[in-house]
């Protein structure tokens, strides 16, 4: 007489079938507990339970396990909220845009978030030197996640994406300036070479045609005419104080260029950025990116911030480093205006 059952082989126990259990079980083909409002596979993976969807006109709760709170987001955005804005300008209108609006506009564009945290985050890796490679590592991670997301949105941008691209930017130089420098990189030219972000810096003029052919209010109205007035300032300044003592050092600067440089091509792009850094000097503040560098390139006052903390001395030892002996003597003044000694 043969026995039924092999030994080692173990009897399958029979399950009976349920028709009851919710949709989401049933296409996933596994065990619905069956609980209601909401089984517990639907709650282990967060999402809505079959059972809710077939109930009509009930109201009912969704019940939801508690998920881990990324408590270093939190607290970036803490920091952001409570001090970071208010070192990003001197107006009080642009302070309570980067406050509010700008938060508001990052709840709704995971890569404006995560710009803002990542200049949060530089901001305390500046303040808290015992933690200060923490931080950096998480405002470069966060940076680097918004900047793929930001650069897949350059090719043709609709007028609201090209507002955030514009925001973008404008925090990204925040960024880049808070960023530590390496003696041994020039600029804003890090270990990856060439930063991505750079060349979306150069399309911030046709964004902002795209957000004006838009024909609407625009969020960014505070940015850009708090922008657009510094730029008439700027030119008004220049025009007002024609021989100023820095517009006599930098005329001298410039005669030198027109008579030893060959290059008739060089010599006008020379001439050009000298009349620019005449109306930087010339504004009571500075205005745009490059008026800031030019600035803290030929005064150290602009070191009181913390994200240009540094940047004085660290442009003009590049510049010292990149001239020969002679074309040296062409930076006294500067060097003196700023105490530099190497």
């Amino acid at each position: 007489m043969t026995d039924p059952k092999p030994r080692g082989v173990a009897s399958r126990r029979h399950h009976p079938k349920t028709r009851t259990g919710c949709s989401n079980c049933k296409s996933r083909k596994v065990k619905c507990d069956e609980r209601t409002p909401a089984c517990g596979n639907c709650i282990k993976h967060n999402v809505v339970c079959g059972f809710l969807s077939s109930t009509k006109g009930l109201p009912v709760s969704v019940p939801t396990q508690p998920q881990g709170l990324h408590m270093q987001d939190l607290e970036l955005l803490h920091n952001y909220t409570t001090r970071t804005y208010a070192t990003l300008s001197d107006s009080l209108i642009l302070r309570d845009f980067y406050r509010t609006t700008a938060v508001q506009y990052g709840l709704e564009n995971e890569y404006i978030m995560r710009t803002l945290l990542s200049v949060s985050a530089s901001h305390m890796a500046y303040h808290r030197p015992e933690m200060q490679r923490h931080y950096q590592a998480l405002a470069m991670s966060h940076h680097q996640i918004a900047t793929k997301s930001a650069m897949d949105l350059m090719a043709n941008p609709t007028p609201s994406q090209a507002e955030g691209l514009f925001l973008f930017s404008v925090l990204t130089i925040i960024f880049a300036l808070g960023c530590p420098r390496r003696d041994d990189k020039f600029l804003l030219v890090g270990e990856s070479g060439f930063p991505n972000w750079m060349f979306l810096l150069q399309g911030t003029k046709a964004l902002t045609s795209v957000i004006a052919g838009a024909q609407k209010d625009t969020i960014l109205a505070p940015l850009l005419n708090d922008g657009a007035d510094r730029w008439l300032a700027r030119a008004a300044g220049h025009l007002d104080r024609p021989d100023s003592k820095v517009n006599q050092r930098l005329d001298s600067i410039n005669d030198l260029i027109q008579l030893r440089q060959p290059d008739e091509e060089l010599r006008g792009t020379y001439a050009h950025a000298i009349e620019e850094l005449k109306k930087s000097f010339s504004s009571s503040r500075p205005t745009q990116a490059a008026g800031v560098v030019s600035r803290m390139l030929f005064l150290s006052k602009a070191g009181s911030s913390w994200c240009l903390h540094g940047w004085a001395g660290h442009l003009i030892d590049k510049c010292y480093m990149l001239l020969d002996e002679e074309h040296r003597v062409w930076i006294q003044w500067p060097l003196e205006e700023m105490g530099w000694v190497r």
